[in-house]
C-alpha cells in the first residue's frame, strides 16, 4: 500500500510539473478560428517554445487550486499576487503564430488567436488623439498614468506623445474575422497574458454529428498552419 502511494505521488507530481512547465490540453468551443481550428478540436498548448509562466497565485497551481473553489479562499487568493515571471523559452511569439492567452475581460477564460502585429519591448509607441484610446491599455498595463487635456496627451504627469514599452505586446486576430472577439475589441495583448503556442490538433470531436460519426479522423494530430 505504501509503495502504491509513493508511485501515485510521483506520477501526480510529474503531471503537475508538466502542466505548469510543459503544456496542457484545451478544447475549442467557438468558430472564431475557422477554418484553421474547428469547434470540437482538442489542442495541445505548448508552453516550452515561449517559456512557461510561473504561478502568480495559489489558484494557478494544479491540484492546489481546488481549495480556491471555496468562495472565501478564492476571494483571499484573488488579493494575492507573486508578480509576472516567465521561464526562458526558445523564442518569442512571431507574426502568424497561433497563441493561447487569458481573455483581457475574463482572465479565467482562455482564447486562441493568430498574431497579426507585434510591439517589442523597448519600442517607442507614439500617441495622438485618434490612437490614444486604442493604445491606452498599454499604458494602463504598465501602470503609467495618462489623460488628455486641451488636446494634449499627458503621460506620468508630463505632456508627451510617446512611451517606451517594457514588455512585448501582440495584436491578435481570429481567422474567422466576422465571428472573432480579438484585438479589434480589446487592443494589444501584453506578453504576460500569453499562455503558450498552438501548432497541432491532438484530436477532434464534431459536436453537430451523431455519436457514431463524431470523431474527425482526418484531424488526428493535424498540423496547424
Amino acid at each position: 500500500m505504501r509503495r502504491f502511494f509513493i508511485i501515485w505521488f510521483i506520477i501526480t507530481f510529474l503531471c503537475v510539473i508538466v502542466r505548469i512547465f510543459g503544456g496542457e490540453i484545451c478544447v475549442v468551443p467557438s468558430s472564431s478560428m475557422e477554418p484553421t481550428i474547428l469547434v470540437g478540436d482538442w489542442l495541445w498548448i505548448d508552453k516550452l517554445t515561449y517559456g512557461a509562466r510561473l504561478p502568480a497565485r495559489w489558484s494557478d497551481i494544479p491540484l492546489i487550486n481546488v481549495f480556491t473553489w471555496n468562495t472565501t479562499l478564492r476571494q483571499k487568493d484573488g488579493r494575492i499576487t507573486w508578480g509576472y515571471h516567465r521561464v526562458g523559452g526558445a523564442r518569442n511569439p512571431r507574426v502568424s503564430d497561433i497563441i493561447v492567452f487569458n481573455s483581457p475581460e475574463r482572465p479565467d477564460i482562455l482564447l486562441v488567436k493568430r498574431v497579426a502585429g507585434i510591439i517589442s519591448a523597448g519600442d517607442t509607441v507614439t500617441f495622438n488623439e485618434k490612437t490614444y484610446l486604442s493604445l491606452k491599455k498599454i499604458l494602463d498595463n504598465e501602470y503609467a498614468s495618462s489623460f488628455v487635456r486641451k488636446k494634449k496627451i499627458y503621460i506620468n504627469g508630463r505632456a508627451d506623445s510617446s512611451y517606451r514599452v517594457k514588455q512585448n505586446y501582440y495584436f491578435v486576430l481570429g481567422d474567422n474575422a466576422s465571428e472573432s472577439y480579438d484585438s479589434r475589441s480589446f487592443g494589444y495583448l501584453p506578453e504576460s497574458s500569453v499562455v503558450g503556442k498552438v501548432d497541432r490538433v491532438l484530436f477532434s470531436i464534431d459536436p453537430d454529428c451523431s455519436k457514431f460519426c463524431r470523431f474527425r479522423f482526418l484531424r488526428l494530430f493535424h498540423h496547424l498552419l
